[in-house]
């Protein structure tokens, strides 16, 4: 305690230790791939507030402002991550603007699979050790002059864009000036899917590194979504390295700034990495409002959210009083209600244990090149322990005790002699994930006159 004596009435601050929160390397840093202009080419760049983004990439060497290209998306997105939590991000910047005839190519560098020299675009990005959640915003780039058909490739007809000689007539009624006929999104269904498609693929590689924050096209009822998450995965091992959420929302940046519709990739990304420093990667990134939301693309009720979220599609409702709010937490590795006996079903537990084999990686490498000896099998199961032993007292494990909550295994059992002799050391981690409780049901009654309430488990 600061031993000061204090003379005049008032208020003073007077700072404590911070409580222990969920130890572990930061897991709350977005990457964004995306075309943001001339500046920072084919760059990763560090941003750490909507103003270090618009110094980096809207302001010229003068300080005079630049305008974003045209139709893109990155800029939105990387405003709503810091207006809904966001602490910091990565940027990889992959074209000076977009050209519909060269979709496919923006395509390509977007996933660094031109034949550029060097690491570009997803696999630039995946080289930023401080990133744990991508997301791609380009894939809802929009151009002028298309306009999209109603229909979706491969799961319920052809797709195509069609030149549009001019903009006919006024915005009929209801439709938002950013939906006026001839403004279409750049790439085709087909095109999207297969970018998410091979996002999860990549990304699975290492599943423990990365988590994909992903939405559908615009336009898409409840039905066609469903068809949408079930062609996502299709032929895939069970995916728990990406979530998926629907429907796009309605944003204002501020007050008298036109409405327009925008995917909510930016949005969750920003509560994604506010739970986390809140509370922890344990904690569900559900439940929490959206800011600069003043709507929903299509309305939502409990039976289409009922019909969605049983086929792990994480849903964003309009709540009276509460705002628009996150209304799910599972990954796509939910196939049906069965899938609740599995804890990476639930994003909370992907990342938690995510946190977990990335603190226990730094915990690892401090020891390489060391001795293989009793004496450095102990030292690493210490302080292995010792940081779980933390992670429990959070409440991210199940268990009553530590005992029942993990374990960790790094003796002469699982590492024999002719395994020593190959210069390994395995040591093996064990550990009981809480899943978050979705359904919390109270009995409610009364006995002598006394109302009384019973916690349903």
């Amino acid at each position: 305690m600061l031993n000061t004596t204090y003379s005049v009435p008032g208020i003073y601050h007077q700072p404590q230790p911070r409580e222990s929160r969920f130890p572990r390397l930061r897991t709350d840093v977005v990457g964004f791939v995306g075309v943001a202009g001339a500046k920072h080419l084919h760059e990763a760049v560090r941003i750490d507030d909507w103003r270090s983004y618009e110094q980096e990439f809207m302001r010229d060497e003068r300080g005079d402002e630049l305008a974003p290209p045209s139709g893109t998306q990155l800029y939105k997105a990387v405003r709503d991550f810091f207006a809904n939590g966001g602490a910091r991000c990565w940027v990889v910047n992959i074209a000076q603007g977009l050209e519909q005839s060269q979709a496919q190519v923006l395509l390509n560098t977007m996933f660094g699979l031109t034949e550029m020299r060097k690491f570009h675009g997803l696999e630039l990005l995946l080289r930023q050790t401080e990133v744990s959640l991508v997301v791609l915003p380009e894939l809802d780039a929009s151009i002028e002059g298309i306009q999209p058909a109603a229909t979706i490739p491969g799961i319920g007809g052809p797709y195509c864009f069609v030149a549009c000689a001019d903009i006919p007539g006024p915005v009929p009624p209801g439709q938002l000036p950013s939906d006026k006929v001839g403004v279409g999104r750049l790439f085709t269904h087909s095109q999207i899917l297969w970018a998410q498609r091979y996002l999860i693929t990549r990304i699975q590689r290492e599943a423990w590194r990365w988590f994909a924050i992903l939405s559908p096209p615009d336009g898409l009822d409840q039905a066609q979504v469903i068809e949408w998450r079930e062609a996502l995965t299709q032929h895939m091992d069970e995916v728990d390295c990406a979530a998926l959420y629907w429907p796009w929302v309605l944003a204002q940046d501020k007050p008298g700034a036109p409405v327009e519709k925008r995917s909510p990739v930016g949005f969750v990304a920003g509560i994604f990495a506010r739970r986390d420093l809140e509370a922890g990667p344990h904690s569900a990134p559900a439940n929490e409002r959206m800011q600069a939301v003043v709507g929903l693309e299509r309305s939502m009720d409990d039976a289409i959210n009922a019909m969605v979220y049983d086929r792990g599609i994480n849903v964003i409702r309009s709540f009276p009083g509460r705002g628009i709010n996150v209304w799910g937490a599972r990954t796509l590795m939910w196939q049906d209600r069965m899938s609740r006996t599995k804890p990476l079903s639930f994003i909370n537990a992907r990342r938690c244990l995510s946190a977990i084999e990335r603190t226990a990686e730094q915990i690892g490498q401090q020891v390489v090149f060391e001795p293989h000896s009793p004496l450095l099998r102990v030292q690493l199961s210490q302080a292995i322990v010792g940081y779980l032993l933390t992670v429990y007292n959070t409440g991210a494990l199940l268990g009553g005790t530590a005992d029942e909550a993990f374990f960790v295994r790094c003796d002469s059992n699982n590492n024999p002699p002719e395994l020593v002799e190959q210069g390994r050391l395995i040591c093996e981690i064990g550990v009981a994930l809480a899943a978050p409780a979705e359904f919390i049901v109270f009995r409610m009654g009364r006995q002598e006159g006394v109302t009384e309430i019973e916690e349903v488990t």
